[in-house]
């Protein structure tokens, strides 16, 4: 298998939306510690792979971040693919769904919450046909369906700690001496949950009296609304507002650039839509994620039913772009790397809700 560092490197060139709500499900009971079932042997046999999306290619998110998955693929391990647009209209998902099952070896459902009205039913009809379900763990269990999900909580929990320390660094540009954060979710479920719980935890766990003003947008994609609870929160004191808002947080950066503030985004790289005031980006690897089953599958290895990764496997992190990370004071970038050693060793534990 070739070295991932290039495949690493693309992420990092995405940027903007990305879906970050998910099902919201929770590791089914009898998984281990890492939130993963009992390893099950891989075909072996995989050589055509199909991702049926939601949504359409250009998000900059999701869809374009697995398309590099299989772009990479197809140049390591010969693949053949094919990518089913769904253009967010779901009188196509299932449709989709049944030509991605009839004619390739794995579909990967991006994201699976979308499709698992219809999942049940074609995973049944196709059972030589391996179905993955990202961001989530899906609720239909079939020999043929695995599941992706995200430590989102990891890397949260690191984006905490971040904030924490500056949001009373007065001799930062625009940071008051407040101690008052920020957080705009798309919708509340459990993976929004997630990522919240854990950022809030790791900004006290460098000062108890830290407070997190969060708000709901309601809605994955309202760019607009999203903006006026980050305004709204700026309002309150706020300096620096986390985002796990999938489209509706481009109006919390939007917010945040007309304030002269800070957002920290998610999923991807955020900071080319404001290079001054994104400190810092959460990533959520589904490239490698997505990269990482097809090669399991492509060479017959073994793979956990569930695979539930952050820190650990890079499948999430803190990612700062070159120019902003040269800003940021070398304490806050120790305390960081620190708290992802302390995460991955297990002397640090973020609360994870989706558990």
């Amino acid at each position: 298998m070739k070295k991932l560092v290039a495949l690493t490197l693309s992420l990092f060139m995405l940027f903007t939306l990305v879906a970050c709500g998910g099902s919201g499900s929770t590791p089914p009971a009898g998984t281990t510690a890492t939130g993963a079932t009992e390893p099950t042997q891989a075909g072996g046999t995989v050589k055509k792979v199909a991702m049926v999306c939601s949504g359409s290619l250009g998000d900059n998110g999701i869809f374009d971040m697995g398309a590099e998955a299989l772009k990479q693929a197809k140049a390591d391990f010969g693949i053949e693919y094919e990518i089913l647009e769904g253009k967010n209209d779901p009188s196509l998902y299932y449709d989709l769904l049944l030509k991605g099952a009839q004619g390739f070896d794995m579909v990967i459902v991006n994201p699976g919450y979308q499709f698992e009205s219809y999942l049940e039913e074609v995973a049944d009809q196709y059972p030589d046909t391996y179905f993955f379900y990202p961001d989530g763990i899906s609720p239909v269990e079939k020999d043929n369906i695995y599941s992706i999900s995200y430590r989102e909580h990891e890397g949260s929990y690191v984006a905490g700690v971040m904030a924490g320390m500056m949001t009373t660094r007065t001799d930062f540009p625009g940071i008051n001496d407040q101690k008052t954060l920020g957080f705009v979710g798309a919708v509340d479920t459990p993976t929004i949950q997630n990522f919240l719980q854990a950022y809030e935890q790791g900004a006290k766990s460098i000062d108890p009296d830290i407070k997190v003003l969060s708000l709901i947008v309601g809605d994955h994609n309202d760019p607009a609304k999203g903006k006026e609870l980050a305004l709204t929160l700026f309002d309150q004191g706020c300096d620096i507002v986390y985002q796990a808002a999938s489209g509706s947080g481009n109006g919390v950066t939007e917010a945040a650039k007309e304030r002269k503030l800070y957002t920290i985004g998610v999923d991807t790289d955020k900071s080319p839509l404001a290079p001054d005031n994104v400190m810092g980006s959460m990533l959520k690897n589904v490239t490698k994620s997505f990269y990482d089953a097809i090669g399991i599958f492509v060479e017959g290895g073994t793979m956990e039913k569930v695979q539930y990764e952050g820190l650990a496997k890079g499948w999430t992190g803190m990612y700062f772009s070159p120019e902003f990370k040269a800003k940021m004071p070398a304490d806050v970038l120790d305390a960081m790397t620190k708290t992802e050693e302390g995460i991955m060793n297990g002397s640090i534990t973020p609360v994870d809700a989706k558990s």
